[in-house]
């Protein structure tokens, strides 16, 4: 039997939470026979002190006007943030104030859902299930389990085993970095194949030992406050709207030691719009071979009849498109105009590096005449000594 997905209901009003209990517990919500198991609290204060110390897959809250009916429009704000501060949940406001909070869920949709209690338990309902259709409790759920483990491993399997070599010394930062290192480390690779197996998933996203998904290529959005080479940007340069990928070394893009007074730029072309591609597509589904391996040939970076070393194929993910980085058109950018463009992604090691010395390798490329072959056959055709029947 499938796990009861875990909800917090929040009213303080005890009879609401008493029906609401009743009502969403009462069958199974899918065909799967997953059901939910409710947990009602009429305090808000308590419920940010069981969110701290509790798992809970969603909060179900009330939002109401202060006391004496006054009108705070930032209420729902403030609700929300407390719980923002404490965990991460998904949150649907159940309230007869929904004007409050209309604004967030607007901006927030799917991790925040607003019901008016008009509406019942029975909406209540609806929306949890599409919370649940989103897919994203799941994952929170398999990415906490998965860190509980890697910690508990770590914990037991090397730190109390190697006490006596970390006992006497009072640089607690050092495990702490080698913690850090051990769960950053567990999420790719296989910790990722574990993780997409957790999540019940199999097939494309389930890659096989010694390839990578197209997802690892990327950290989206960018952890690093500096712009790091590598990072694909979209936006407007010299009258160009595209994609690009900056190509300046990161040294001199630290913010507040900046060295570049322009930023360098290669375009990314959308792989969609490539020839290897419409011809591929056009010819679907019953593919000639030749055919698709142009396009493959294009993928793994050796375009055919193009020159060395030109092109680069970064996959798309989520909602950046597959792009071809052409390293032929390149253009600057006054770094002060660096902002006015959307910093997409960055792309992670390797393949920042990967990128960056291929880039290396055409732009300083040094092309020499084509050596006469036919004079050097022609002297050792005529050395004295050559042997000939």
């Amino acid at each position: 039997m499938p796990s009861p997905w875990h909800v917090l209901f929040v009213d303080d009003d005890s009879e609401i939470c008493k029906s609401a209990k009743e009502f969403l517990e009462a069958d199974p919500i899918n065909d799967a026979g997953e059901c939910l198991l409710v947990e009602t609290a009429t305090d808000f204060d308590v419920t940010l002190s069981e969110l701290e110390k509790r798992y809970f897959d969603m909060v179900v809250l009330d939002v109401k006007l202060d006391a004496g009916g006054v009108l705070k429009e930032d209420k729902g704000y403030d609700v929300l943030q407390s719980i923002k501060q404490r965990c991460f949940v998904p949150v649907i406001f159940y309230t007869a104030v929904p004007h409050l909070v209309r604004d967030i869920e607007s901006k927030e949709k799917p991790l925040i859902q607003v019901v008016e209690k008009t509406e019942g338990l029975e909406q209540v309902l609806a929306r949890i299930e599409t919370v649940l259709a989103t897919g994203i409790p799941s994952l929170n759920r398999a990415l906490v389990r998965h860190l509980k483990v890697i910690q508990r491993d770590y914990m037991w399997g090397f730190v109390a085993e190697h006490w006596d070599q970390f006992g006497g010394t009072s640089d607690r930062t050092a495990l702490a970095y080698l913690l850090a290192r051990r769960m950053a480390m567990s999420l790719s690779g296989s910790g990722i194949r574990q993780l997409a197996c957790d999540l019940g998933e199999l097939g494309d996203i389930v890659t096989a030992e010694g390839r990578v998904h197209p997802m690892q290529y990327y950290v989206m959005p960018p952890v690093e406050a500096s712009p790091l080479a590598g990072d694909i940007y979209q936006g407007r340069i010299e009258e160009q709207d595209g994609y690009w990928v900056l190509v300046t070394p990161s040294c001199d893009l630290v913010t507040g030691r900046e060295k570049a007074e322009w930023v360098l730029f290669a375009r990314c072309l959308l792989l969609a719009e490539q020839d290897e591609y419409k011809s591929w597509e056009e010819s679907l589904p019953d593919t000639a071979p030749k055919i698709e391996e142009r396009l493959k040939l294009l993928l793994k970076n050796r375009r055919k009849r193009a020159q060395q070393d030109r092109f680069y194929f970064l996959p798309g993910a989520i909602n950046l498109p597959d792009l071809v980085v052409d390293f032929q058109q390149l253009v600057v950018l006054a770094h002060e105009h660096l902002g006015e463009l959307n910093r997409l992604t960055s792309l992670d090691d390797p393949f920042a590096d990967a990128v960056l010395t291929q880039f290396t390798r055409f732009f300083g490329r040094l092309g020499t005449p084509d050596l006469e072959l036919e004079a050097v056959l022609t002297r050792h055709r005529s050395m004295p000594d050559r042997k000939t029947d």
